[in-house]
């Protein structure tokens, strides 16, 4: 799908993990590209504003997941969250998606774009649900890493529709 039009997206990332710099740069340099792709554009917000006058999302790398998602049979790489007055939240658990990267051999950075843009996905999409396959499946298979390491994990034509709706309806005010 070719877009006409891009919309904005602003994203500020906060690598509470300690994950390796390089690591960071390049899954926002990926998840930047896949957004792209779909005609949505990603400004990355280098402030460490907690508040901002703009919509943003949060991206926040925790070291591990905590509470009921540590006893989960599936494996959680993330989780997004609408809190309370609006604040969108992106939780990216990174020794998981380290953990899955070396399991199926293939490159964290791609992993972590990858499990980046899934949830900021469930943020952008009313009801904000999995699909059965491409990158807003909710437990990814051999496959799907593998796709992701190849830049290949998409979003599907009529999530991309939905998005952009989304984003197009809150840039109009």
């Amino acid at each position: 799908m070719t877009p006409i039009v891009s919309i904005a997206l602003v994203l500020q990332m906060h690598n509470l993990a300690g994950a390796p710099a390089a690591t960071v740069a390049r899954a926002e340099s990926e998840v930047t590209r896949m957004y792209d792709e779909v005609g949505v554009h990603v400004a990355w917000d280098r402030t460490s504003a907690a508040h901002s006058s703009y919509d943003v999302v949060r991206v926040i790398l925790l070291e591990y997941e905590s509470g009921q998602l540590r006893r989960t049979g599936d494996t959680v790489m993330g989780a997004a969250i609408r809190a309370p007055g609006g604040s969108r939240i992106a939780y990216v658990f990174y020794r998981r998606v380290q953990a899955e990267a070396e399991r199926y051999v293939v490159s964290t950075p791609f992993v972590l774009a990858c499990a980046i843009a899934h949830e900021v996905g469930h943020l952008l999409m009313p009801g904000g649900g999995h699909s059965r396959d491409g990158i807003m499946r909710a437990c990814w298979n051999r496959d799907d890493f593998h796709r992701a390491d190849q830049s290949a994990l998409r979003f599907s034509d009529d999530q991309v529709v939905v998005m952009r709706a989304q984003l197009a309806v809150r840039d109009a005010y």
